[in-house]
């Protein structure tokens, strides 16, 4: 009797997890030698000493490769959890570019259709999903929010630097200072800034472009539900 449940099951047993071995599997093109010196040397320290934490952090010099390590090691975690994998660029002509080095050594990618819908490669775990950062981090997000929110097991960000004013601004309300609203919270928050620093707060309801202050936290908490707007 055949046990067809082990076939069902979807076990990455016989899937290799190390990222060199990895590379050597791939069907690359004929003109992508062996890893350089430096990858190979990240890649062996991640898959040893890193791999299970959080919040890893790769610095190589321009034009070191990073790239191809942040695939390889996507693909590694993909082969081990089998759950999805998400590589953001921080440009949709970043997407294009790393898509087309994906093509070129072999890697199993897909990307986001005409509709923005997430493919079924992506969700079942069968292949890296690559696309910018913005699809990923905004209020609409087609990954979900909350309790909605997909599961995807690991995330490479690739040039964080450039992708930082993108994330902030997906988390940034903008008001314009003839907006009713503008007025209402400068009200609600001027002793929290004043206490700051009451020459700027000055310079703020002055209306001069090079003055701000952030509003603290313990400011927002402590605020009365009466007062808010």
């Amino acid at each position: 009797m055949l046990d067809f449940s082990k076939k069902l099951s979807g076990n990455n047993s016989d899937k290799t997890t190390n990222p060199i071995a990895i590379y050597d599997s791939l069907d690359r093109a004929s003109d992508k030698g062996p890893l350089r010196p430096a990858q190979a040397a990240v890649l062996e320290d991640w898959f040893y000493r890193y791999k299970e934490k959080k919040d890893v952090i790769v610095k190589l010099h321009t034009g070191q490769g990073k790239t191809l390590i942040g695939l390889l090691i996507l693909q590694s975690k993909l082969n081990s959890s089998g759950l999805p994998v998400l590589y953001l660029c921080p440009s949709k002509l970043l997407v294009e570019q790393t898509c087309e080095q994906a093509k070129q050594f072999g890697f199993k990618f897909c990307r986001v259709d005409r509709n923005n819908q997430l493919p079924q490669d992506f969700i079942d775990g069968k292949s890296i999903l690559i696309t910018h950062v913005q699809m990923f981090f905004n209020g609409f997000s087609k990954f979900g929010l909350r309790q909605r929110s997909l599961d995807v097991d690991s995330i490479v960000l690739d040039d964080s630097h450039a992708c930082i004013e993108t994330i902030q601004d997906a988390f940034t309300i903008k008001i314009k200072r003839g907006e009713p609203l503008y007025g209402d919270l400068l009200s609600l928050f001027g002793s929290d800034l004043e206490s700051q620093g009451q020459a700027t707060t000055e310079e703020i309801k002055h209306e001069s472009f090079d003055a701000f202050l952030p509003v603290s936290y313990w400011a927002c908490v402590s605020t009365p539900k009466s007062r808010t707007v």
